[in-house]
Formats: structure tokens, C-alpha cells, sequence
């Protein structure tokens, strides 16, 4: 099977860089894309206030979810100002991860609350810096989330109770088999990188997918020990190009 691509933009929410994000409508229009969208159903960050709040964001969502967009439940207030070990260790701060378990269920429980208050309904989580642990893969399955939009591997796999679609790149890159989630973040993607994008749309558009067909279309195996040592060299290819960077 050739490879498939998933398109994911995170860091959604009512006070939004508007200018950034209206740049990727028409593409996704054109191409047809149905993204996962990463809402925070209740920002906090100040990092993420980057204009005045639109009062046309939550009716924007509801169209792109009756569109076939799957909604995100990205975290609840986005302040990653805690400590603990994710089950992808990217990130040591994070919003969740390390958390007591009785208030992750309150946060996850609080985030539904908002976004569905909006006619939002979040089939999937994606954590704010990839902070999930497992107190966090307990509680979402009690709030009746079974999806993680992270991880490292090339397909699919049951982990811990919870299917993880796994989310590799943060820039369009060709690929020859396997499942691929471009992860941009709608506050700081650069016209150049809005035009790669396009760039990449024009090629391989038809190789997009969508949550629902993942779901139906790949066998969702339980996760390996050979796909741990698989993502435990992808996350050190990672870390090493953050070092090189740094």
C-alpha cells in the first residue's frame, strides 16, 4: 500500500492568528482535505492569544466538523507549566502528563463540557506536547475517547486500551508506505511553509485520508515490542535534530 497522510493543525481556538489560519482554508477546500482539528476548548495560554477572539470560530468548527472534520480535544487550558513522563517523551513539561489522575479526569471531563456546549463532539484526543500518560489514556477511555491522534510507528496500534494513530511529521515530506500525520500549528506556519503545503497538495492529495477511513480501512493490532524499538530510534532521530538546532 502506497502511503497515506493524515493533516492535523493544533493550537485552535477562538483567539487564533486568523490571518495564518484562512491561508489553508482554500487548500483544504480545493483538495478536498477533512483535517483533524485540535481545539482548546478553553485557552489560557497567552502564547495563543495572538488576536483579537473571533466571534466566528465555534460556527467555523461546527462547519468543518459536518464537513467530515474530526474535532480534537486538545488538552483543556494549554498550560504546559508541569513535569512528567509521557508515553511519548518529547516534552518534559506538559499540560497533563504527570498530573494527578483526579484532576486529569475533571480536565478531560471540563474540555467535553466547552466544546460540546459548542456543538463540538471530540473523538480524539492530542495532547498539548505530547503529554499523555497512562492515568491520561484511563481517563479519556472513561470519557468515552478511544483515539490519540501521536506516535511514532507507521501504522495504527492498540495501546494501552486506546487506538494511536500515530503523528510523525511537522512539514509535508514524501513517504513511500505506511500512515503519515502532518501536524501545523496554525499560529506560527510561515507563508513558505503554507506554500509547501500547496506544493505538496498538488502531488499527493489523493493519498490523503481521514480519521473515519483509518478507522475502518487499517488493521488496528496491538502495539508491539518491535514497534517500541521502532519509535524508540525515531524519537532519538527527533532528538538529535532538536540538539542540531538548538
Amino acid at each position: 500500500m502506497s502511503a497515506q497522510y493524515l493533516l492535523r493543525f493544533d493550537d485552535l481556538c477562538p483567539t487564533m492568528d486568523r490571518e495564518r489560519w484562512e491561508r489553508f482554508v482554500p487548500l483544504l477546500e480545493r483538495y478536498g482535505i477533512r483535517p483533524i482539528l485540535a481545539v482548546v476548548p478553553e485557552n489560557c495560554d497567552p502564547e495563543l492569544r495572538a488576536a483579537p477572539e473571533d466571534a466566528g470560530f465555534w460556527e467555523e468548527m461546527r462547519s468543518w466538523q459536518a464537513r467530515g472534520a474530526a474535532i480534537g480535544l486538545h488538552g483543556y487550558r494549554h498550560l504546559c507549566m508541569g513535569e512528567g513522563r509521557s508515553l511519548v517523551p518529547l516534552d518534559r513539561q506538559t499540560e497533563f502528563a504527570g498530573a494527578p489522575a483526579a484532576i486529569q479526569r475533571e480536565w478531560i471531563g471540563a474540555g467535553q463540557r466547552v466544546l460540546r456546549e459548542h456543538g463540538l463532539e471530540p473523538r480524539v484526543w492530542v495532547a498539548p506536547r505530547h503529554g499523555t500518560d497512562r492515568e491520561t489514556v484511563k481517563a479519556l477511555l472513561e470519557a468515552g475517547i478511544g483515539v490519540i491522534s501521536d506516535g511514532l510507528g507507521r501504522k495504527p496500534v492498540r495501546w494501552h486500551g486506546a487506538v494511536w494513530i500515530p503523528q510523525q511529521l511537522w512539514g509535508p515530506a514524501e513517504k513511500t508506505d505506511g500512515l503519515w500525520t502532518i501536524c501545523l500549528h496554525a499560529n506560527t506556519v510561515t507563508e513558505a511553509g503554507t506554500a509547501e503545503l500547496e506544493r505538496f497538495l498538488e502531488r499527493k492529495a489523493g493519498q490523503f485520508t481521514t480519521v473515519d477511513r483509518v478507522l475502518a480501512e487499517w488493521r488496528v493490532r496491538e502495539r508491539t515490542a518491535r514497534d517500541w524499538m521502532n519509535a524508540t530510534v525515531a524519537l532519538g532521530r527527533i532528538r538529535l535534530r532538536r540538539w542540531r538546532r538548538s
